[in-house]
């Protein structure tokens, strides 16, 4: 059997990450966090469906007391089961995310806060299920050649800064599909005259799913965004602080161990964005974030000229 040997112990970040056996652990936490996002997918195309059903059971009469049914069946399922079963799929890769991220940056595993790691038997089971383009995979991080720890607080702040943008604009999104929704349905009500029971049966009750899940994820993505911003915020100060004089390399060093720990639980508070939403807006986001890394370059690079 296939057996991930630890991550080479020197040379810059960039290198390290294209090396065999941090591509290969990329391979399983690329096959985990599929699995998530499927279950994910079809909790969202399920609620959507019998939304589309209440929309539907509106004029349709003898719809309205089987969509009806179903729609709460759904809504108690989601609640009871299927959303632990996906939040089980996502703390797995989260988990490997984080095997990753520690084998990369160097630092020790926070038993504590992660748990054990994932085991070898089933990293590589889920590596030997990759059936995507293997070269996508490389250069993982999009960071320059920084001295350590600022390679490591470069990768960190491109999962803060990211994560915290596309995060709070999807909360954004869900927000206001799900005023959108509510208004909507009473509005169809009113055109329709329905009575109040009525029009809570036919539109409210088998787009319960949805809405409980759109909300749902628009509370942790807010919640998640924010706490990477205020994560991200005092990563900053303890870099300008650093590299000022005024604070210590291993004060900094020990800080990116405790922002690994916070990213590792914003991570598993949710599934991640859907791929299209993150793709619609990722050049825009590469740009500002390119801004944010070449403004920590020249921070470092200041701080080099100004120690000589």
């Amino acid at each position: 059997m296939e057996r991930m040997a630890p991550a080479p112990r020197g040379g810059p970040i960039v290198d390290l990450q294209d090396t065999d056996e941090m591509i290969f652990l990329l391979k399983a936490v690329s096959v985990s966090h599929g699995r998530a996002r499927r279950l994910d997918a079809a909790s969202v195309s399920v609620s959507v469906l019998l939304a589309v059903c209440g929309l539907v059971a509106t004029v349709v009469d003898r719809l309205a007391v089987p969509v009806t049914v179903m729609g709460a069946l759904w809504a108690i399922g989601y609640g009871a089961g299927l959303a632990r079963w996906t939040d089980g799929e996502l703390v797995r890769a989260a988990t490997l995310q984080e095997m990753f991220d520690v084998r990369l940056f160097r630092l020790p595993w926070n038993v504590i806060v992660a748990g054990e790691p994932i085991g070898v038997a089933e990293v590589s089971w889920l590596a030997h299920r990759f059936r995507g383009r293997e070269a996508d995979l490389y250069g993982y991080y999009e960071v320059p050649r920084l001295r350590s720890p600022y390679d490591v607080v470069a990768c960190q702040l491109q999962n803060l800064a990211w994560g915290a943008r596309v995060r709070g604009r999807y909360a954004r999104v869900l927000l206001g599909a799900v005023g959108l929704w509510s208004v909507a349905g009473v509005v169809v009500g009113i055109v329709g005259g329905l009575t109040v029971t009525d029009t809570v049966l036919r539109w409210f009750v088998p787009s319960l799913g949805a809405l409980l899940l759109a909300w749902d994820s628009f509370r942790t993505q807010r919640e998640v965004a924010g706490e990477r911003q205020r994560v991200m915020a005092i990563l900053w100060d303890q870099v300008r602080r650093t590299v000022t004089g005024s604070g210590e390399v291993g004060a900094l060093v020990e800080l990116t161990r405790q922002v690994q720990d916070a990213i590792l639980r914003t991570r598993r508070r949710n599934i991640r964005v859907p791929e299209w939403f993150f793709a619609r807006f990722r050049e825009v986001d590469r740009r500002d974030f390119q801004a944010v890394v070449a403004e920590l370059s020249r921070t470092v690079d200041r701080s080099a000229v100004a120690s000589r």
